[in-house]
């Protein structure tokens, strides 16, 4: 035990040029306890103490190219091997050899053959003084990351992350207790800041879903209003793409926020177009012809419901009893507007229903498909400009082989106003429903639905005077239970992470 105890820990390198005494020297400080590796020259020895880490150099003086002295200069010149501790172990035994050596910066002068004992004594303390030198240099490195840490906090950014203490925070002296302070005190502020923000993001949050719901739910008013006289739908939707379009272009030229014209940026376009707006709209115009106003509005919060049907299958989302109960509540809510038809004014038959139901289904494949792209970054406006214009692309053709279309005399004289209120809030919600999603996340937006509807209703009762029968009221509830069973996980989690202090 007493001699594992004396053995030396580290890793030393033996220059010499001659293979013998290498071998020589290799042996003695290898049975000292310590790691050898060696080198035959300056040059070579260089070499490697900057490719790896030495606690120690044995360097031998007479050597060609590149002597002791040279290496050793050498060495004390360069930053980052200073520090190595050098032992010159050579056959000169002038005294001038020794001083030049010692102010070259050499630990000790050892002259061949050298005693054990003495060397086993010159590595031990050699190799304590780098120890020692080595702590004392992170000792100065750690202060320095504190006195940086210090000026992050000057420019108001308290994430203890940011600071990077932790290491030094586990420190057990006066330096470490510095550290765990700086990161206490660093950590109360960012949590309080978090909170802050989280309260100012809630807000601004309900602020626009409040907003999205008093303008989309417009929607399914205005398509009643415009669709009552009879028009063919698409027709109508067509106008509706042309004018939103129009709008967007004159909104992306005037603020100078274009849509990519790359071939993925196109492709995105024309998928969000198909089903956010070109068949969402046909199908939401030809059922407001038959389906009152308020129903739809009911109706276009299933949204939610398809969403997690389209999720649950593809494997996005892990089906669950609450959710499957919310599911039925969901059916219920159908159900309980389908079946009392005759109590319903205004609906034809329950197709007109189901006809409906494709405005939310084409919403939540718009959902799924969204939350399958990358994220680009891409600027609300930019991205509403180039979706808006590839349904108009897409209806265009559509309309004229389908000879559905309906003469500009007609369309802009008799109801040019409507068509424009119907494109100019389809554009701005869109607008406004990306920006919700990139401001306050898709936590808020998947709750658009909430706010949507109970807008709907105010806007059928307000413009349209409809009336909600006990039918009509059985199934709004129903829908509202059934959306907080199938809330989506996002909201959920951060239902829980809000009700949890900071």
């Amino acid at each position: 035990m007493n001699e594992d105890s004396s053995r030396l820990e580290g890793r030393a390198l033996v220059v010499d040029d001659h293979k013998t005494n290498r071998i020589k020297m290799e042996m003695a400080v290898r049975n000292l306890g310590l790691e050898v590796e060696c080198a035959a020259n300056g040059v070579e020895c260089l070499e490697t103490l900057r490719a790896r880490d030495f606690d120690i150099v044995l360097l031998d003086v007479v050597m060609p190219e590149m002597d002791g002295f040279e290496v050793l200069g050498a060495i004390k010149a360069d930053p980052s091997l200073r520090d190595i501790p050098v032992i010159v172990i050579s056959s000169l035994e002038e005294i001038e050899d020794s001083v030049r050596a010692i102010e070259l910066g050499a630990e000790d002068f050892l002259t061949k053959p050298f005693n054990p004992v003495i060397l086993k004594a010159r590595l031990g303390a050699g190799i304590e003084r780098k120890r020692l030198r080595d702590k004392e240099l992170e000792y100065l490195r750690q202060v320095d990351r504190l006195a940086a840490a210090s000026e992050v906090i000057e420019r108001k950014d308290f994430d203890p992350a940011r600071l990077g203490l932790e290491d030094i925070a586990a420190r057990d002296d006066q330096l470490g207790n510095l550290a765990h302070v700086f990161l206490g005190m660093a950590g109360e502020v960012y949590r309080r800041e978090q909170m802050l923000r989280n309260q100012i993001n809630l807000l601004k949050g309900g602020f626009l879903l409040l907003l999205l719901g008093v303008v989309w739910g417009l929607m399914p008013s205005l398509s009643r209003i415009i669709m009552v006289d009879g028009l063919n739908p698409l027709g109508a939707a067509f106008w509706t793409l042309v004018i939103s379009a129009a709008m967007m272009i004159v909104v992306s030229v005037a603020t100078g926020r274009y849509p990519r014209l790359s071939g993925s940026a196109i492709r995105q376009y024309l998928i969000l177009g198909l089903f956010g707006n070109a068949l969402s709209q046909l199908l939401l115009l030809w059922s407001a012809s038959h389906v009152p106003a308020m129903l739809i509005s009911i109706i276009l919060a299933a949204e939610s419901f398809m969403v997690f049907i389209i999720a649950a299958s593809l494997g996005l989302e892990a089906p669950s009893l609450k959710r499957f109960i919310g599911l039925c509540l969901g059916l219920a809510c159908v159900l309980l507007i389908i079946v009392p038809g005759q109590e319903l004014a205004g609906v034809g038959g329950w197709m007109w229903i189901l006809l409906a139901l494709g405005v939310p289904f084409c919403y939540a494949v718009e959902d799924i498909i969204v939350a399958a792209l990358p994220e680009d970054g891409a600027d609300p406006i930019a991205t509403a400009t180039g979706t808006v214009v590839a349904a108009a692309l897409i209806m265009a053709p559509i309309t004229l082989l389908s000879g559905t279309f309906i003469a500009p005399s007609v369309a802009l004289a008799s109801y040019g106003w409507a068509f424009a209120l119907i494109a100019a809030v389809s554009s701005f919600s869109s607008v406004l429903l990306v920006y919700t999603i990139r401001t306050t996340g898709a936590v808020f937006a998947s709750q658009a639905g909430y706010a949507m509807t109970a807008a709907g209703i105010f806007w059928s009762v307000l413009l349209l005077q409809e009336t909600m029968s006990v039918w009509v009221w059985a199934a709004l509830t129903c829908l509202v239970s059934g959306l907080a069973l199938v809330m989506p996980k996002q909201v959920e989690e951060a239902a829980e992470a809000n009700a949890r202090p900071l």
